[in-house]
């Protein structure tokens, strides 16, 4: 026997506990390659306990989900794809998008309403004839590459209704939750149902017995394992006019997805006057956040630092328009990322190519930014990790 094989059989095997220890405080980027190592550590890496064990352990809120206008050779598609806060803040000029690890689509295609642990939801959303139309989800894992099979359908929507989406976890039950709030024209109500990732159909187990008028958009921000929209209590209907809405009857509704009740949440006792615009809720840094176009003057964003609790709301960002020079929207400014210190805020404009700048919190310092990727419509706050989109992912 030689001297080096010698050397290889005396050195020490570690336990498989140990292994699992180390393994479990790893990124997911170095995880999926170690997958290649040997079988028994790709069968580890890819086990369900494993991927929640290291999820525990994940850093949270570190990327944003970038939904994108990509224009190419006069073809436009849309992107969605992943982008690390820090790296969007700190050099957003050299942000790209990883073809390898983003989601394109056309306008009749899937298109991404939220993200929860690293899955990310996408919908189908398809018209019919005879004034019908039906949609579907399907779940998928930018870190992994990986996509599911598409989910049984919501059949029976009229092609007119509101259809109000949401996406989030249900920690009791460990499940991935796809919530659909929609106006049933045949009994003239909101309905709702709900689809768990990898079971074969949609579920109306919604224990709530009327759902207040929905606005704004469809996606509902999930937060603290509930799925929220804001809403006009005490109206049910499909149809109002904002300039007719008063501001006693704006609330958040929230809809918890472990037990599948809903609640009101209040807004901030200084949201005193009705924007001339409909305001919009967000989630950054694992806070609910309400924003809003205050009197066409300013851009405010108010953080709620604990869930459900009135008192806790914090205005966070009171931007003059005057600050952003001749950066002034027609529409409200969509506020992209936050970073981890809540001192820097990316602002972009969704009508108006390359309209991004950054805000700095500390001295009021305003920064126009330009992307590679310019027409950001949509952001969802995002993390990396080993969760398998189901069924059958491919």
């Amino acid at each position: 026997m030689s001297p080096m094989m010698s050397q290889m059989m005396s050195l020490p095997i570690l336990p498989s506990d140990l292994i699992k220890e180390i393994l479990s405080w790893l990124p997911v980027k170095v995880l999926v390659r170690l997958t290649c190592v040997c079988k028994e550590w790709k069968s580890l890496i890819f086990d369900p306990t494993f991927a929640k064990l290291h999820l525990e352990r994940s850093p949270k809120h570190t990327h944003t989900l970038l939904t994108l206008l990509d224009v190419v050779e006069d073809s436009e598609t849309w992107v969605v794809s992943p982008q690390s806060v820090r790296r969007l803040l700190e050099y957003p000029a050299s942000t790209v998008v990883n073809e390898d690890k983003c989601y394109r689509y056309t306008y009749d295609s899937f298109y991404a309403i939220g993200s929860a642990n690293g899955l990310v939801c996408l919908i189908g959303d398809k018209s019919l004839e005879g004034g019908n139309r039906e949609i579907c989800s399907g779940f998928w894992n930018p870190a992994l590459r990986l996509r599911s099979e598409n989910s049984p359908t919501l059949n029976n929507l009229h092609s007119d209704a509101s259809v109000h989406l949401g996406f989030g976890y249900d920690d009791s039950g460990d499940k991935y939750k796809v919530v659909a709030v929609f106006w049933d024209h045949t009994v003239q109500k909101w309905e709702g149902r709900v689809h768990c990732m990898g079971d074969s159909c949609w579920r109306k187990t919604l224990t709530c017995p009327d759902f207040p008028t929905l606005l704004g958009r469809t996606n509902g921000p999930f937060v603290n394992g509930s799925v929220n929209w804001l809403a006009l209590n005490n109206l049910n209907c499909h149809e109002y006019e904002w300039e007719n809405v008063t501001i006693e009857q704006l609330v958040i509704f929230s809809l918890d997805l472990r037990n599948e009740t809903s609640k009101y949440v209040l807004l901030p006792d200084g949201f005193g006057e009705k924007p001339e615009d409909e305001p919009a809720l967000a989630v950054f840094r694992g806070c609910l956040c309400l924003y809003y176009d205050h009197m066409k003057t300013h851009f405010v964003l108010w953080e709620m630092r604990e869930f459900g609790v009135q008192d806790s709301w914090t205005r966070l960002v009171n931007i003059s328009y005057l600050q952003l020079d001749d950066f002034v929207p027609d529409w409200l400014l969509l506020p992209v990322c936050l970073s981890e210190n809540g001192d820097v805020l990316m602002l972009a404009c969704t009508q108006d190519w390359g309209d991004v700048v950054m805000y700095n919190r500390r001295d009021g310092r305003v920064e126009r930014v330009e992307l590679p990727n310019p027409l950001i419509w949509y952001a969802e706050e995002h993390m990396k990790s080993l969760v398998l989109p189901l069924p059958h992912p491919h």
